[in-house]
């Protein structure tokens, strides 16, 4: 709830802090493994990566559960569809994606409830689909405290995420630490 609540109060914030990141790389690669073109951006936020999955080609939609978030990208994409909604029940039909990108979006839930998201992503995705998961490395879970408030934080090893990202059912086929 206050997560929640930071990212409803700290639109502005968050959505200028996350423009102050460069995911091109990791887009890169991500969009070259794809094998279709339909991409879920899991936890959009301001739109930055959206837009990216626009300029190449991609029928790109987002889920966010800020509300003022929400509303906002809805305005700067007229033609995207951006829902809002909880990440761990998506009211998303099965396999309908094949690739959904969770930059920075895995950090926000609590690990308890982990596997069970990672398992909402798989239900989405097609077969073959491609995920893509960007975390903070560390050990435990508190709240962070930034210029909005506060949020909630999971931290993990590599180790940690790849037997949760295996135990949902996917493949792992690449990892990068920043």
């Amino acid at each position: 709830r206050e997560t929640r609540e930071n990212y409803n109060r700290g639109v502005k914030w968050h959505v200028k802090k996350s423009y102050s990141y460069n995911w091109s790389n990791q887009i890169e690669r991500f969009v070259s493994a794809l094998q279709g073109k339909r991409v879920l951006d899991v936890g959009c936020g301001g739109g930055r990566d959206i837009t990216e999955f626009i300029k190449r080609g991609l029928d790109v939609d987002g889920l966010d559960y800020s509300r003022e978030t929400v509303e906002k990208v809805r305005v700067k994409f007229p033609e995207t569809d951006i829902f809002e909604g909880d990440v761990r029940k998506m009211s998303l039909p099965n396999d309908e994606y094949d690739g959904l990108w969770a930059c920075a979006l895995l950090l926000n839930i609590a690990k308890d409830e982990a596997i069970l998201t990672l398992e909402e992503f798989r239900r989405v995705l097609k077969k073959e689909g491609q995920l893509f998961i960007s975390l903070k490395e560390g050990t435990g879970e508190r709240m962070i405290i930034d210029q909005v408030g506060e949020r909630f934080f999971s931290f993990y090893s590599v180790d940690e995420i790849k037997n949760l990202v295996e135990q949902a059912g996917f493949s792992v086929t690449y990892t990068e630490v920043i």
